[in-house]
């Protein structure tokens, strides 16, 4: 057992990398309804064309491309109209020197067709006759068989994160279930004789439970299920049986508070005992009585009590996690590149974190730290996300162009 034995970053990856390499999940199939948000897991290969007929992507005029050869608003070009397409209809029309057919956006063009012209640049004179008043390129303003997908094309890889616009993807291929990994199961405990449940009011001492919705969210927001939340109190015991249960039902377990050296707090003996600790002691600011161990080749990760530093430290490390899970190099990282616009001092040796707000101008998108003292909890609320500032940096000066991880 290692007790306060500061690891940095990137020594932590590493042993969450090497101690959970098993790491592993089930598979299920979902109605795409369901899919967003999930993780596929398993390959998605098309087995049709999209489009698959010839379509118009503007309303307008099927041509030849020689009969709109040098036509503009000067010398237009003149068709004769031989009929239209209907919208949702398939159509046996043939296009012809000197014809056209008027088609709707999405509508199918009759073969033969080399492009379609805009309605904005033709003008109908009479029932039977068009003047055309732009030339045209091959294939403008239409889309061929299969030049959006092509049947037997790699769509989307196993361990794709599915967006909104993919399910409209997989829409348009047919897909009604797609196969994804279940998500991760995590239980949450808050310790500490002091914590009461949200909705009872505080006596003089105590302090309502903040950390148990706010790493719910975080977790759900990483693409993790909370199936269990639970309180304990200063208790070793207590602490025991409620990780023992965690660990029983599902595939990890987060402790908020008791992880720091104080007289009261268990976490890692509790850890210790049942398993085995990896770390106790994270070289981040804010975060730094960070516990990490392994109960029954499971993860077990302990928190500070103090809820800025419980947020910040679970989406590093559970990123971390969702990585080996989904066996991805990155996961769900949305981040944003702007420009500083105050200088950030960071602790010699240990990671920074620092929250930073941002303010979109016609310039550019400007960055600017937010800061408060140690424990309040509206930090957070005020902050749009974090940059990192790593254990050989002084700082960050103003004008420096910085990446911001979004919350």
């Amino acid at each position: 057992m290692e007790l306060l034995k500061v690891k940095t970053i990137d020594e932590m990856k590493n042993i969450i990398k090497e101690t959970f390499r098993a790491l592993t999940l089930e598979k299920e199939t979902i109605d795409l309804s369901a899919g967003l948000g999930r993780v596929l897991s398993a390959d998605i290969v098309s087995t049709m064309d999209v489009p698959h007929f010839d379509r118009s992507v503007v309303d307008g005029y099927a041509v030849k491309l020689t009969d709109v050869q040098g036509a503009g608003s000067a010398i237009p070009g003149f068709l004769r109209i031989v009929g239209e397409v209907q919208m949702g209809k398939e159509t046996t029309e043939s296009l012809n020197q000197g014809e056209t057919l008027y088609v709707p956006t999405g509508g199918m063009v009759p073969a033969g067709t080399e492009a379609m012209i805009m309605i904005e640049y033709t003008e109908k004179l009479g029932e039977k006759d068009l003047a055309i008043y732009t030339n045209a390129g091959a294939n403008e303003n239409m889309m061929r068989i299969g030049d959006d997908i092509r049947n037997g094309e790699l769509v989307f890889s196993r361990g794709h994160l599915l967006r909104p616009q993919d399910i409209g993807v997989l829409s348009a291929l047919g897909y009604l279930q797609v196969e994804v990994y279940k998500r991760p199961r995590l239980s949450i405990i808050s310790t500490g004789d002091e914590i009461i449940r949200p909705g009872e009011t505080p006596k003089p001492g105590e302090v309502i439970d903040i950390n148990t919705p706010a790493l719910a969210a975080v977790a759900k927001r990483l693409g993790a299920d909370v199936i269990s939340t639970a309180y304990a109190r200063d208790d070793q015991e207590e602490i025991r049986k409620a990780v023992e249960l965690g660990i029983k039902n599902g595939d990890m377990v987060i402790l908020s508070g008791g992880s720091s050296m104080g007289e009261k707090d268990y976490t890692v003996q509790v850890i210790d005992g049942l398993g085995e600790v990896l770390l106790h002691g994270l070289a981040v600011k804010p975060g730094k009585p960070t516990i990490l161990g392994s109960v029954l080749q499971k993860p077990v990760i302990g928190l500070p009590g103090q809820p800025a530093a419980a947020i910040m430290v679970l989406m590093i490390v559970l990123q971390e996690f969702m990585k080996r899970y989904y066996d991805q190099d990155s996961f769900n990282n949305q981040t944003i590149q702007g420009v500083l616009m105050e200088n950030i001092h960071a602790s010699p040796g240990r990671r920074t974190f620092q929250t930073v707000a941002i303010k979109k101008t016609e310039k550019d998108i400007e960055i600017r730290p937010t800061h408060g003292k140690s424990g309040m909890i509206t930090l957070l609320s005020y902050s749009d996300g974090y940059i990192e500032i790593t254990e050989n940096e002084e700082g960050k000066n103003a004008g420096d162009r910085v990446e911001v991880t979004l919350f």
